[in-house]
């Protein structure tokens, strides 16, 4: 029975790696992409006019409510084009906006964003094969397993709040630099709930990992 359970792990452990390897060169292929992406770019020398790019800025409402026709349709045709996202490059030789701090800020926060991405997909790696060993040896709920899950869930709910705040503070310098313009974006904070949630269920899944480990340890003593 034991060994059919090791069996059906490495069917789950290689089907993942599989799936792993395939998202991998879609992403190098540029088939997908990653919503993460940093989006403060180009951040240029001091010799030069181009300053920066701030990318998928929230168009404001009257931005958002013109038309824009389309031309070249098909005869009978005619359409119109609403923006709700865009991209600002943005060109100064002003150093007082060049050093703005919240270009300091953003560049921080993306550093600690990819750091985290890194430690979270380092100990997903990890974690899995803490499990496949866990298994083979017939611990449910490992200590260490219950630890990485933690530390996992931390880091993403960490590495959220670092990507909302960044977008944040890249909202807020658009609004200033375009500001009375009409294409002024809108400035306010929000959360990737998504993130959030995921990051908040492995540090729930890790707490009742735990309470089972410690009734386990509870029965075998009673036994």
């Amino acid at each position: 029975m034991k060994t059919n359970y090791i069996k059906r792990i490495r069917i789950v452990y290689s089907l993942f790696a599989g799936i792993l390897l395939i998202c991998c060169g879609l992403f190098f292929g540029n088939i997908i992409t990653s919503e993460d992406t940093p989006q403060v770019g180009g951040i240029a020398a001091h010799n030069s006019d181009y300053a920066f790019t701030i990318t998928n800025l929230v168009a404001s409402g009257r931005l958002n409510s013109e038309e824009h026709p389309i031309e070249n349709t098909p005869a009978g045709v005619k359409a119109h084009a609403h923006i709700s996202h865009f991209d600002m490059d943005f060109y100064t030789r002003d150093e007082s906006i060049r050093n703005d701090a919240r270009i300091g800020w953003i560049v921080a926060l993306q550093v600690i964003q990819i750091v985290c991405f890194i430690a979270i997909f380092v100990l997903v790696v990890i974690t899995l094969y803490s499990f496949y060993l866990s298994a083979k040896k017939g611990h449910v709920f490992p200590e260490r397993k219950i630890s990485l899950l933690l530390v996992i869930g931390i880091l993403l709910v960490v590495s959220s709040l670092c990507a909302d705040t960044g977008t944040y503070l890249e909202r807020t310098l658009a609004f200033d630099l375009l500001h009375d313009t009409l294409w002024q974006p809108e400035a306010h904070y929000t959360i990737h709930f998504t993130r959030i949630f995921f990051g908040l269920t492995l540090i729930f899944l890790s707490q009742i990992f735990r309470i089972g480990r410690e009734l386990q340890e509870d029965h075998e003593l009673t036994i």
